[in-house]
């Protein structure tokens, strides 16, 4: 039986892939890869009626990667049940899902190769406010249990050591605003890391030497380059770290501090992670299916 992904197709048009997986769709192809398409813009609306009425009812239980965009646990769950009624099986349950891709739920998995964490559920600014008392001294990113507003780094992001209550409601009112309608469960605070970086952008976001790895039960489903930012023993702490997930597909990001350690930045599903620049959609492919027929 082929192994088969589930793309995102083109809005208004089923028959086509989403142009921002145009690339990786054609190498899925030509590593032998069968592929089908559902709809992801129906699917976030909530009318999972048609969202994979493409994929042929079966008998067989086949198995189903994801590779897509990122979405809420309560909509990948509505996704996982409207692939199992007609006899499919996403490869990764809902509850896997949630515990690599929201951080508080993978934090009791890698707390001690990260930096320290609280969090609080839903977006109340005062309580925000004194989970912040947790950090006194130490500079501090804010983010959901997601994703930040990095791209407002400066005024809604990064909040130095001993900054006050109307400042640090300041940064969180940008942060909120930013992050919208796309807010996820609630309010992450973070010890800042100091990463190796290459000065800053724009936006004052420093640019850091980091490595995304994915993994298949527990192994690099493609070995990192050479030049990549890991610690000189390799990856066999990583390794450890992504047997212990529910999810048999997953991604670590690791960088390297100032200090010559490395840490991890966050861990994602494999399904809705994006490819690095540098890793080449044909060789991911090619491994992937290795991994999967193992």
């Amino acid at each position: 039986m082929s192994n088969l992904i589930l793309f995102p197709h083109e809005a208004f048009s089923r028959n086509e892939i989403d142009s921002a997986f145009s690339e990786e769709h054609r190498a899925a192809l030509k590593a032998g890869w069968k592929t089908v398409f559902y709809d992801h813009d129906a699917l976030t609306q909530g009318d999972t009626g048609i969202t994979v009425q493409g994929l042929p009812v079966t008998t067989r239980s086949q198995k189903l990667i994801l590779r897509g965009w990122m979405l809420p646990g309560e909509i990948y769950a509505k996704l996982y049940e409207s692939v199992r009624s007609k006899g499919y099986q996403l490869v990764t349950t809902p509850e896997a899902y949630e515990e690599a891709h929201y951080l508080p739920l993978a934090y009791p998995l890698i707390k001690e190769q990260t930096s320290r964490t609280t969090w609080i559920s839903g977006d109340d600014i005062e309580s925000a406010w004194q989970l912040y008392s947790n950090f006194a001294d130490s500079d501090v990113i804010i983010k959901d249990w997601v994703k930040s507003a990095k791209n407002r780094w400066n005024d809604g992001c990064f909040i130095p050591a001993g900054t006050g209550e109307k400042r640090f409601k300041g940064i969180y009112k940008v942060f909120r605003e930013e992050r919208g309608n796309l807010f996820n469960r609630g309010i992450v605070l973070r010890e800042f890391m100091p990463l190796i970086s290459h000065g800053n952008d724009m936006r004052g976001m420093p640019l850091v030497e980091e490595t995304r790895l994915f993994f298949w039960n527990g192994k690099p489903v493609v070995l990192p380059l050479p030049n990549s930012a890991l610690p000189p023993d390799g990856i066999k702490r990583w390794e450890d770290i992504a047997g212990q997930f529910k999810s048999p597909f997953i991604t670590i990001d690791v960088a390297a501090l100032t200090d010559g350690t490395y840490k991890i930045v966050e861990t994602g599903d494999g399904g809705v992670s994006g490819l690095p620049v540098d890793l080449d959609p044909m060789l991911f492919y090619r491994s992937l299916s290795e991994c999967v027929n193992q």
